[in-house]
């Protein structure tokens, strides 16, 4: 049996490291970073807006070499201030198949609800989706395709558009989508993308946004806050970037992105309106909502997998367990 009494003094050693005095710099690629300021913090007003939330999830119901099948939903709320006011909701059957001749993936998409979000086939899925993740990582490349779409969808019907997620877009195709969504904002609405979480570094090798937020609590800043500019042109993403942080006893700040930038402090505002729920204090209500709504939770695809699994013919279950034997082994008790 493992001393666990060295485990816990090497666990408190490594975990009591010291408080660094120099952060370094915003280190965001391509771009001319900005050293961390106490000037850079702006206060936030707190003024309701009506807002609409997107979020999307999506989960493998059977996965092989060449061939997966994914659900996807699709999940956006209006909330005029704290009360929500609208809401769509979309399931889809996404049949991903690897193409050799073509070196693509093509993805036939089921419209469970009808809703007309999708076309009903997405052949040219970039190659490079991540090469460990391969025809699994389609599902969650259709969830972004679709989070645009909806995005697109819904746009009119609210004053600000608030996205999980960056608005940073990782592929050619799935950028094609957001742009069409930013060409059809008209004067006066705008998109922010909030992050749970954020791995952007400084030149120094900490965390961006733990570098921010601890400059702001040497300083005694108080938030509701946001701060920018971290970086000179951040080409990578619409809009700029900034440290978000919506309530004073929350312990966590966000990354942040704003198309147009002139909006920024007006949409920040209507978030802290919505960040005042104890289940997470600091991060706004409404995306925690969509994220509940959103999620195709572990036992709902266990159900759907178990129905699909009664129809398999017998060459597909032997694709299917070329991938799952590490699934299996890990039950075991």
């Amino acid at each position: 049996m493992a001393d666990m009494r060295g485990i816990y003094g090497i666990l408190r050693s490594i975990a009591t490291s010291a408080v660094p005095e120099d952060y370094g710099v915003p280190a965001i690629g391509g771009a001319v970073p900005v050293p961390i300021s106490k000037s850079n913090f702006k206060f936030i007003d707190a003024i309701p807006a009506r807002l609409c939330f997107v979020d999307g999830g999506n989960s493998h119901l059977f996965l092989a070499p060449g061939h997966a099948i994914h659900m996807v939903r699709l999940y956006a709320s209006l909330f005029d201030g704290n009360t929500r006011k609208k809401e769509w909701r979309y399931t889809y059957i996404i049949d991903a198949r690897y193409l050799p001749d073509k070196n693509r993936y093509r993805a036939r998409i089921y419209d469970i609800d009808g809703s007309g979000i999708y076309p009903e086939e997405v052949m040219y899925i970039p190659e490079h989706i991540m090469k460990d993740e391969r025809i699994k990582g389609v599902g969650a490349y259709m969830r972004r395709i679709g989070e645009w779409l909806l995005t697109k969808e819904i746009v009119d019907e609210c004053e600000f558009i608030v996205r999980d997620g960056a608005l940073q877009t990782g592929e050619k195709e799935e950028g094609i989508y957001a742009s069409a969504v930013i060409a059809h904002m008209r004067d006066g609405k705008g998109i922010v993308g909030l992050s749970k979480t954020c791995t952007l570094l400084t030149d120094r090798g900490y965390s961006l946004v733990a570098a921010v937020h601890h400059t702001a609590e040497r300083a005694g800043i108080r938030a509701p806050w946001y701060y920018n500019p971290l970086a000179r042109g951040i080409d990578s993403i619409y809009g700029d970037m900034y440290v978000v942080k919506l309530h004073p006893a929350s312990r966590y700040a966000f990354r942040a992105e704003v198309y147009p930038e002139s909006l920024a402090e007006r949409i920040f505002a209507a978030l802290v309106v919505h960040s005042n729920d104890p289940e997470f204090l600091g991060y706004p209500y409404g995306l925690l909502d969509a994220d509940i709504h959103a999620r195709i939770s572990d036992e709902e695809a266990k159900m759907y997998r178990t129905m699909l699994y009664d129809y398999v013919d017998e060459f597909s279950e032997l694709e299917m367990n070329t991938l799952n034997a590490h699934d299996i082994i890990s039950e075991v008790r």
